[in-house]
This record gives C-alpha cells, sequence and structure tokens, in this order.
C-alpha cells in the first residue's frame, strides 16, 4: 500500500485574521488630495503647450511678476561684478608682464 504524504497547507497551523484592534481602526483615506497646478493650462490640452518656447495662451498670469524681475536684476548687476573682476585681474596681469619685460 502506499503512502500519502500530508500536504504543506495541512501542516501549517491556523491563524486567526486580523487582530480586534485593526478591525475597530478606521479606514486609512488612499485617495490623494486633489491640487491645482496654477502654472498649466485649463482650457487648452497640455500636449499643445509642450515646448522651448512658451506658447500663446499657454502660460498664467501668476507667472512673472516683480520677483522675477528682481531676480533677473540681481543676476545681472552679478554678472557684471563677476567680468568686471575677470577684466580687472587680466589687466592687471597684463600690466605686471609689459613692466616684466
Amino acid at each position: 500500500m502506499l503512502a500519502v504524504a500530508p500536504s504543506p497547507a495541512a501542516a501549517m497551523p491556523l491563524i486567526d485574521a486580523a487582530p480586534a484592534s485593526l478591525i475597530d481602526a478606521a479606514p486609512v483615506d488612499t485617495v490623494p488630495p486633489v491640487t491645482d497646478n496654477e502654472f498649466l493650462p485649463d482650457e487648452r490640452n497640455l500636449s499643445d503647450c509642450v515646448g522651448a518656447l512658451q506658447r500663446p495662451d499657454c502660460g498664467s498670469e501668476a507667472r512673472g511678476g516683480w520677483r522675477q524681475t528682481l531676480v533677473f536684476i540681481i543676476m545681472g548687476v552679478a554678472m557684471i561684478g563677476v567680468f568686471g573682476r575677470v577684466a580687472y585681474g587680466v589687466y592687471r596681469g597684463r600690466k605686471h608682464t609689459d613692466q616684466a619685460v
């Protein structure tokens, strides 16, 4: 007579489904909150607005403003300062080189 081995499921102990403390807990809301991006157009297809340059009617009124202008001015002044310092260093280096020759 052939002996039949017990199935793996029969050898495993039975486990309760979940503790009562987890069953009584409030359900977790898995839906993310709805957010709105003010830089994306509402009335146009987004793929029509993708490109290197901003196309007409693809922007928003929230873009630009005095803060962007202020950053542009600060960057311009900083670039003038950097290039001025480099030009002064070149001038000073040439002056010392010309005197040495």
